[in-house]
């Protein structure tokens, strides 16, 4: 048989390559299945496309469609789990469709597409899903802000979409973005931006890391008449607050009845094996005010513990903590029922004279 008696219909009606027509099925190439998500614009449409290129990283094409005109506005590459996608899309009772605007920050459940306002100028841009940069393999996106009737890509919108914790947290009451980012359980850092022409700008940055002595240490950065303020200081670490955990957690804590805490903790001393008690002082947010690791002193017979830093002698018992200075003693009282832990063992810390 030779092409010339093919009827001229059978090439009109067929997408394949003419040989395909006379060969085994298994050297034909495959018709690329297609996959909408679930209508998030009545101006535009989304299909995710599966692609097989050994040479690229990308498994699939997101493409934005105007419904109108039925232009391709963005062609954007993805690696993209297929089969979950749909998964969850008939969990979702979207049937054969897959999801679309669905951020549940930080670890949550992000869809491949965000259509939403990220530049607060009244019109919805959007984020395409285009991997998992994100930290500890988590989802990453490129993202593309409306101008006029496209969208353009914006690389410093991008950048807060890769390497950080889920997809950043968009604020419209406060016209704010904010993402978070961190390093096993000891590293967090927090940041907040405003949009200043058209680019995500860092007014408010917050690292902490919990440090040798069981406290977390912070590291605060505040735009101020546009310099950044960098505050360094100490946090009580957060702690769970039912009893149980409470006692565990500490040696010896209270509240005093001004809302500032006392934590009595211990650690490993640098230059021993041995056990070191420290006094922590702090308001009521937890910030360190005073931090202690000398000599103490307690006393059995009437379960108080002291230490001087000099000039100031400090008392700590049930009552709360007594401090003595030159020409003045003030006691500062623990709230009722907010003790947790013992005094009862000191005896086991290096730093500590038992009489």
């Amino acid at each position: 048989m030779t092409l010339s008696f093919i009827p001229k219909k059978l090439f009109k009606a067929s997408a394949l390559p003419v040989t395909c027509l006379f060969l085994p099925c298994l050297i034909c190439p495959a018709i690329a299945q297609t996959y909408q998500i679930q209508g998030f614009s009545d101006d535009y449409d989304a299909v995710i496309k599966p692609i097989n290129d050994e040479d690229s990283e990308a498994n699939s094409v997101i493409n934005i469609i105007d419904t109108k005109t039925k232009k391709i506005l963005i062609s954007q590459p993805a690696d993209i789990d297929i089969d979950y996608e749909l998964d969850n899309g008939q969990e979702r009772q979207l049937g054969k469709k897959i999801s679309a605007n669905i951020v549940s920050i930080p670890y949550g459940e992000h869809s491949v597409l965000i259509y939403e306002d990220f530049n607060f100028d009244g019109q919805r841009d959007l984020a395409l899903k285009d991997g998992r940069n994100g930290c500890y393999g988590g989802p990453s996106y490129q993202v593309y802000l409306k101008k006029g009737a496209a969208f353009a890509h914006s690389e410093a919108f991008t950048e807060l979409a890769q390497g950080y914790c889920g997809f950043f947290d968009v604020d419209e009451d406060s016209q704010t973005l904010s993402t978070m980012t961190k390093s096993g359980a000891a590293w967090h850092q927090y940041s907040e931006y405003k949009v200043i022409d058209n680019k995500p700008v860092a007014v408010h940055i917050l690292e902490e890391k919990y440090n040798d002595r069981g406290l977390v240490s912070i590291t605060e950065k505040t735009k101020v008449n546009g310099k950044m303020v960098v505050d360094n200081y100490e946090m009580l670490p957060p702690t769970d607050h039912s009893e149980e955990n409470e006692m565990s957690s500490f040696v010896y804590r209270f509240d005093l009845e001004s809302g500032k805490k006392m934590v009595l903790d211990s650690s490993y001393s640098n230059d021993t094996d041995g056990k070191q008690l420290f006094y922590v002082f702090a308001d009521k947010r937890g910030r360190v005010e005073l931090f202690y690791d000398g000599r103490f002193d307690y006393d059995a017979s009437t379960q108080t513990l002291s230490f001087i830093n000099k000039p100031v002698r400090y008392q700590i018992n049930q009552k709360g903590i007594t401090v003595k200075q030159s020409n003045k003693t003030t006691l500062l009282k623990s709230q009722p029922r907010s003790q947790h832990g013992s005094l009862d063992n000191l005896a086991q810390f290096k730093n500590v004279r038992i009489r």
